[in-house]
């Protein structure tokens, strides 16, 4: 008999745009690409005035490309890993169950999943707030809400409360997502307590 179930995702599922959105940053390291590719193919003038200019500062390109190039994949790890999932949580027959799944490009492909006995839980407690700093550092930000510990030690921490659309919501030390994060433990936390 499940008791309930709570299932949140950073995409809200009528948003077409955002999907869209999320998708095009998940292709950014491609997409710079593509473009040179295309206008070298078109104008091939300007690739051979601009050859000589890249071997005279070939080790400034060099560098700047593996920055560039690491952080655009950092990006789209993390879009995929934190933006493009939904998270699911259900109580039945005494027993925890989460589950999180990728959605991209119209698939649906489970991440993570596991399942712990009630009894087994220890402790429910509120994920502490990231520094200022986090949010500067990550393209992709996000806040997990909650923290299980069982009696062997292992803590989980699961459920974003990040939403995806507009600054104060992807802000992880915002006061919208801070009522969020909340908001989703107490549900959890009243969840695991019945």
């Amino acid at each position: 008999m499940k008791i309930k179930e709570l299932k949140i995702s950073p995409i809200q599922e009528g948003s077409i745009f955002l999907k869209i959105y999320a998708h095009i940053m998940l292709l950014t390291p491609i997409l710079p690409i593509i473009i040179l590719s295309v206008l070298a193919y078109l104008n091939q003038e300007v690739l051979k005035d601009l050859y000589p200019v890249f071997l005279e500062n070939k080790v400034f390109l060099i560098i700047f490309f593996i920055f560039w190039f690491g952080g655009m994949l950092n990006m789209s790890r993390e879009t995929l890993n934190y933006l493009l999932t939904e998270e699911i949580c259900s109580v039945e027959s005494k027993t925890f169950y989460y589950q999180k799944f990728r959605r991209a490009f119209g698939m649906r492909k489970l991440m993570k999943s596991f399942e712990i006995p009630l009894l087994e839980i220890v402790e429910v407690k509120e994920v502490k707030k990231p520094s200022i700093i986090y949010y500067f550092l990550n393209p992709v930000s996000h806040r997990n809400s909650v923290e299980i510990e069982t009696r062997d030690g292992k803590k989980y921490k699961i459920m974003n409360s990040i939403v995806f659309g507009n600054r104060n919501t992807q802000n992880p030390t915002s006061e919208i997502t801070s009522q969020r994060a909340n908001k989703i433990y107490n549900e959890v936390k009243d969840m695991i307590s019945k």
